[in-house]
């Protein structure tokens, strides 16, 4: 089957999408600075485009999710040191607080959507999504086209709800979400089914697994150890480090940074919280190990990493180039 099936729509869909459902044109997204402020759509918390621009974007972040589907052309995305050439019909997920610069061809098309999660973060098993959202996620249609498919045909229906005029579209739009995440974390969770095989069949290792994300989740300010979560979970330590591995695609100590730096992240928004008091806040053993891991993590230290957010000023609807 030709994959263009799953990502193709109409001149009549594409002219339709051209204007925000509040009535703006569907101009350049804007960039001040290096910060995108997104203003999101009145009484949501996303906002959609069909973008056709041309042009080029410098490094910027922002505190929500990025979806982004090439229709026509590709499309560059690069974070930190790595180049990510996405070709029309790839579906690249860009995790909140990521700093990105963007590549546009000359001529093409490509679905961007912007939203963010806090509704989702309220449900049972966010924090194991989130595990996956810790570096930016590519789903390809040669890698798995069943799988593929299915996340494809939900992309286009969050573009139909988004543009539509249903009294329940905001519960279409998280509708969609929803069951766009809860299908990447099952995908996830098979490759532990497979290699763990009967065990995950005749037991709650999975449960047993979650336990531990939030517990880390509630005490990743305080000394955890590894030992620590393998007795929570009930395995031998050595066997918790496996399976932790298989689940979360990250080692358990790897899990508890990313965690801190992500908690760190959001106090770093706070302009007058000194930088020492949210490296103990987050857990980290001093300024000198929190200033080291987060830029090996982010690329920047959080104090250039804060700059980029106040640099932003005033909230913004669109993205355009810097000059």
């Amino acid at each position: 089957m030709n994959p263009s099936e799953y990502y193709t729509i109409s001149p009549e869909l594409k002219q339709k999408y051209l204007v925000q459902p509040d009535m703006i044109p569907n101009g350049d997204r804007i960039l001040e600075g290096t910060h995108e402020h997104v203003q999101l759509i009145k009484s949501s918390s996303m906002r959609f485009w069909y973008n056709i621009q041309s042009a080029n974007f410098a490094s910027h972040w922002h505190t929500a999710v990025e979806i982004i589907m090439p229709l026509e052309g590709n499309y560059v995305a690069n974070i930190l040191s790595e180049k990510h050439v996405l070709e029309p019909g790839d579906i690249f997920i860009i995790p909140a607080g990521t700093i990105h610069s963007l590549e546009a061809p000359p001529h093409g098309s490509r679905l961007i959507y912007i939203f963010e999660l806090n509704l989702l973060s309220q449900l049972p098993g966010y924090n194991y999504v989130q595990s996956l959202l810790s570096s930016p996620v590519r789903i390809t249609y040669d890698d798995d086209p069943e799988f593929y498919a299915a996340e494809a045909k939900l992309i286009l229906q969050l573009a139909e709800h988004y543009w539509g005029q249903s009294v329940t579209k905001e519960m279409n739009l998280y509708a969609c979400l929803l069951s766009f995440f809860a299908k990447l974390g099952e995908k996830n969770t098979g490759s532990l089914q497979a290699h763990v095989g009967t065990v995950i069949k005749n037991s709650s290792v999975v449960s047993q697994l979650t336990m531990v994300l939030d517990y880390v989740d509630e005490h990743y300010s305080e000394n955890v150890t590894l030992e620590q979560a393998a007795q929570i979970a009930g395995f031998s330590k050595f066997y918790f480090t496996r399976l932790f591995k298989e689940y979360t695609n990250h080692t358990f100590y790897e899990y508890l940074t990313e965690k801190r730096i992500r908690a760190a992240e959001q106090m770093l928004l706070i302009p007058k919280f000194p930088v020492t008091d949210v490296s103990i806040q987050a857990g980290f053993s001093s300024l000198s190990s929190f200033n080291r891991t987060f830029k090996r993590n982010k690329g920047c230290s959080p104090t250039e990493y804060r700059n980029l957010y106040t640099q932003g000023g005033q909230q913004n609807v669109y993205l355009r180039p810097n000059k």
